[in-house]
């Protein structure tokens, strides 16, 4: 009785936290579409922001069967971004290919470096169901949802892609997803690195 007990209690306050986490994102959306938001920018590690994210995500990884790997370049890469804000935008990446991935599946985060080195990237795979070309750019508009995901739990609210474009945007960066032959996701954001956004001072 004391495991069900507590379970439950453990699925309220997951609620409640996603809940929140909501209020907080539409809020925050309606900060950048009446340019309100500002960004408190610092120098920080990329990679070690993305590598955050795998034990934040581990847990759910594991309750659903999923194959969850990072691939990362030794050197620390650094940029100017406001760490917090950043946050939001990995968060809902990963989550989104969580979404779309059913048991058994793979999602691959891989972070690195341009060829020019004036960009750093964050590129998340999934294998999962895909999305369809003509539905890509559509996935960045507020409330927009997946017609696909796994379940009605795992249903967003089509906030959390257009929060996150508005973001990189702020960040003069850009964010695209891709579907190869409709088999499986790929998002891929690219920022500035501290290097390049110095020269464009």
């Amino acid at each position: 009785r004391d495991y069900y007990a507590s379970r439950g209690l453990g699925d309220v306050y997951k609620r409640q936290n996603q809940m929140l986490q909501l209020v907080n994102q539409i809020l925050d959306f309606r900060k950048i579409q009446n340019g309100k938001m500002r960004l408190h920018v610092s120098l920080i590690d990329f990679n070690e922001l993305v590598v955050s994210f795998q034990k934040e995500f581990r847990v759910l990884s594991e309750e659903n069967e999923v194959s969850f790997t990072f691939q990362l370049p030794d050197a620390a890469i650094m940029i100017w971004a406001d760490k917090e804000k950043l946050s939001i935008v990995i968060r809902n990446i990963i989550s989104n290919a969580f979404k779309f991935t059913p048991s058994g599946g793979s999602i691959h985060v891989v972070a690195g470096l341009t060829e020019d080195g004036e960009h750093c990237f964050l590129r998340v795979e999934d294998n999962g169901i895909g999305i369809p070309q003509n539905k890509l750019t559509e996935v960045f508009e507020r409330f927009s949802q997946g017609e696909n995901a796994k379940n009605s739990y795992y249903q967003g609210t089509g906030i959390g892609l257009a929060l996150s474009k508005e973001i990189v945007n702020l960040h003069h960066g850009v964010i695209r997803a891709e579907s190869p032959e409709g088999k499986g996701t790929v998002f891929i954001c690219l920022l500035y690195t501290s290097d390049a956004a110095d020269d464009m001072q």
